[in-house]
């Protein structure tokens, strides 16, 4: 296993933000597997827990060593059902930070909004146990669950990431648009930040600028790079010379099984 990064950028002034880290394996004959061929393996494994331990302290260790470089970016790591099970995740993310030195308001941890709605209650005791030690809390693929608005004031939340799938309807129909509008809204009345992800177009972008969404990321900025290409990146954007790539037939293909 290994892991690529995603930049994350400020909407309104499109500067980079953070990096979300994204697990590959690369396997001895099949070359570089997506985690959408192997991660639902993990999961009914249990080997989950133990490689998303190794993703979190891997993640915290590369978004450290990029602070300490004056990078001042966050690091955001998906985070699964089966590692929110037990309490032994927090001991896990305590831990993570102190041996790596990362500061806990640079750690975002992603849980999907189906993960949440399982053992309501216990999982927001977690995320509230999470949310002491100054680490964010986001909810990802949101908009594409079961949660009320009830159930979200129930969590710790600092962010809500806005489903790719919703991202992708804002050039097809009014009614793409009318979603975006009101997941922001709602993001807004929730005082949570609301990132988008999956953007492509210039003219996604654009309606997301206009409708106020905080941050996103996707093809239209930067695909996932190893490390030595965001150090690059980062770099090349700070002298303001970074270019924005134009997105392909076969990026948007990537882009749908990259996360």
């Amino acid at each position: 296993f290994f892991l690529v990064y995603q930049p994350t950028f400020n909407l309104r002034d499109m500067s980079p933000t953070g990096v979300e880290a994204l697990i590959r394996w690369k396997h001895p004959t099949r070359g570089i597997v997506q985690p959408s061929d192997f991660i639902p393996l993990l999961e009914a494994t249990g080997l989950i827990i133990e490689v998303g331990g190794w993703v979190l302290q891997e993640a915290c260790r590369q978004g450290a060593s990029w602070r300490r470089s004056g990078h001042d970016i966050g690091m955001a790591v998906n985070v699964s059902g089966r590692q929110l099970d037990t309490d032994e995740f927090v001991n896990d993310v305590r831990s993570a930070l102190v041996e790596t030195g990362l500061e806990p308001r640079a750690l975002t941890l992603e849980i999907t909004e189906t993960t949440l709605m399982h053992n309501i209650e216990e999982t927001a005791h977690r995320l509230t146990a999470i949310r002491e030690l100054g680490v964010r809390i986001a909810i990802d693929d949101f908009g594409t669950g079961y949660s009320s608005l009830a159930h979200l004031q129930q969590f710790p939340v600092d962010a809500l990431k806005i489903d790719r799938s919703f991202v992708c309807r804002l050039t097809q129909a009014h009614e793409g648009a009318a979603l975006i509008h009101t997941l922001v809204q709602l993001g807004k009345a929730l005082s949570l930040e609301t990132l988008a992800e999956g953007i492509e177009q210039q003219q996604e972008l654009s309606i997301l600028q206009e409708e106020q969404c905080d941050s996103g990321q996707g093809f239209l900025f930067a695909r996932p790079m190893d490390a030595g290409a965001i150090e690059t990146f980062l770099q090349t954007w700070a002298s303001g010379a970074a270019p924005i790539p134009r997105v392909t037939a076969d990026d948007r293909l990537a882009s749908a099984r990259s996360s």
